[in-house]
């Protein structure tokens, strides 16, 4: 009887307790959301921050979504200026402040030039620890200088491509620095960034490729990463830079069209507080002035000291680097336009194949020959494919590597539009400006446009109002030329070489389609010559 009138005293309790507390706390006037989209890198960290806020601030809601910074750039350019936010994130933290500049220089002008930097990792060479130990280490201290930049390296450097991973060109800052300012720098520069250019890989996301150990199927090998990335793994040893190069600094940028400005603060000053900053370092990184990780890890495999980040380069320093990469290492950003009017269902004398089948085998056939870091994309075209839009996305663009079989697939499902008309005009227009607002320094830009016909779409623009619109977006100092091939013989050259000159491109007819893969190879050489050499 004492134990159950206990039991019913302490219910009481707590059922008065419960009450009285919930009296004395209001419901909110107004619940706050704030959708964050993280590198992947970060988005651990920021999601434990983010719940310990949520559990204090109770009309506070936070959501961290962990995304490649390429997506998160990609969807940002192409929201229509005005367009209502829904879908989109209140923040972004990319790994990099060149993810900001290259999202802005696509017309995502809602993205700030700069952010709060909430973190960083260092750039360094990445050895497996077996590697590391042939080498001397950790008897002898390993630099960059016997490593990288050397004659004769003693085991291959593995770059990520430095056009599209900011790992790949802080290792290009490195190089360039290490070349100095003199009379012969430049020459040096590129003499060992020729060296490097067969090892560059592509990557589709943040992570760059593990070093290979010696014995290893891939064989032994260095690879251009980060800290973070080696404390991950066991068994890694990071080499570093003489001094500091640019690295990830995880910018926290919050979009100009975001309603949850108050709240977006509040979780700033959160990742900047002491619960912050021990995710973070718990996680691997550093604090944005360069405080050393705090994770249990193997002494001796990355430095347990303060590390000073360096800043991150100028656009105008960045393009000049860019471009030296891209005089070494050519390979392009290409989007592919194909023609899938009716018309291309015709066969090609002699042969069993339609030009449409002959000039997917073709396309199929130089994706196999493209550098795995090339990035296409590809799109077809008639008269209404998409909605109103002539024009439709087979493949997004992105790095040929990783995606090479995916895209040959998705090229042999394309079909012929029954009775589709060829709305060359509006698609050509489209397919530039996309290229303009996405122009990459230190490649080949190029509109790729397969055609068998002359434009056809009575709804449409007219030639002149194309002309006026590519002469507007003619800028001298990033060269964007038009490549078009024609099949079949009612090809309008006239017509095509007006547009094709507008730009600085050309045009190339051929009877059958077998012949697209060398006149494809054969501009590219033509069109391989970068500003500030060029300017077309």
């Amino acid at each position: 009887m004492l134990s159950s009138a206990l039991v019913l005293v302490l219910a009481g309790w707590a059922a008065v307790t419960y009450l009285d507390r919930t009296r004395s706390d209001p419901a909110c006037a107004q619940r706050t959301s704030v959708r964050i989209a993280a590198a992947p890198s970060v988005a651990a960290p920021a999601r434990e921050v983010g719940e310990r806020l949520a559990a204090r601030d109770r009309c506070l809601d936070i959501a961290i979504d962990s995304r490649e910074s390429a997506d998160v750039s990609r969807q940002l350019a192409d929201t229509a200026p005005g367009a209502e936010p829904s879908g989109l994130p209140d923040v972004w933290l990319p790994e990099s402040t060149l993810w900001l500049r290259k999202a802005r220089a696509a017309g995502a002008f809602q993205v700030p030039e700069a952010g709060v930097s909430v973190a960083s990792t260092p750039v360094v060479l990445a050895l497996d620890e077996r590697t590391a130990r042939r080498l001397g280490w950790p008897d002898r201290a390993l630099d960059w200088k016997t490593l990288v930049t050397a004659e004769q390296p003693p085991v291959p450097v593995v770059l990520p491509d430095p056009a599209t991973s900011p790992l790949g060109f802080g290792g290009l800052a490195g190089i360039r620095a290490f070349a100095g300012n003199g009379p012969g720098a430049a020459a040096a520069t590129a003499a060992i960034m020729r060296r490097l250019a067969p090892r560059t890989v592509a990557m589709s996301g943040e992570t760059p490729p593990a070093p290979g150990a010696p014995g290893a199927a891939g064989g032994e090998s260095a690879v251009i990463s980060t800290e973070q990335e080696v404390l991950r793994t066991e068994g890694r040893v990071a080499v570093y830079p003489a001094r500091p190069v640019p690295s990830p600094d995880y910018p926290y940028a919050v979009l100009s069209s975001s309603p949850a400005r108050e709240g977006a603060a509040a979780f700033l000053r959160a990742m900047l507080a002491d619960e912050g900053v021990s995710a973070l370092t718990r996680h691997g990184l550093r604090t944005a002035g360069g405080a050393p990780p705090t994770g249990s890890h193997e002494a001796g495999r990355i430095r347990e000291a303060t590390y000073a980040p360096a800043p991150i380069p100028t656009d105008g320093e960045t393009a000049t680097l860019l471009n030296a990469w891209g005089g070494v290492h050519i390979s392009a950003r290409l989007l592919a336009v194909l023609d899938i009017s009716g018309s291309m269902a015709a066969q090609i004398p002699g042969t069993a194949e339609t030009r449409l089948s002959a000039t997917v085998k073709a396309a199929q056939g130089g994706v196999q020959l493209l550098l795995g870091t090339t990035e296409i994309g590809i799109w077809t075209f008639s008269t209404d494919l998409d909605g109103n839009r002539d024009y439709q996305e087979v493949v997004p663009v992105g790095p040929v590597g990783p995606r090479r079989a995916d895209i040959v697939a998705r090229l042999g499902q394309v079909k012929v539009k029954p009775n589709g008309a060829t709305g060359l005009y509006d698609t050509t227009l489209a397919a530039y400006r996309d290229g303009a607002r996405n122009w990459t320094a230190g490649r080949i830009n190029l509109v790729l446009v397969l055609t068998d016909g002359k434009d056809d779409n009575a709804s449409g623009i007219s030639r002149a109002e194309l002309l006026r619109d590519l002469g507007e977006l003619q800028d001298r100092r990033r060269p964007l030329p038009i490549l078009f091939i024609g099949v079949g013989p009612e090809i309008d050259s006239g017509e095509l070489n007006q547009i094709a000159e507008a730009t600085g491109g050309r045009v190339a007819l051929t009877p059958n389609p077998a012949g697209i893969r060398q006149i494809f190879f054969t501009a590219l050489a033509e069109f391989s010559c970068l500003p500030p050499k060029c300017r077309r």
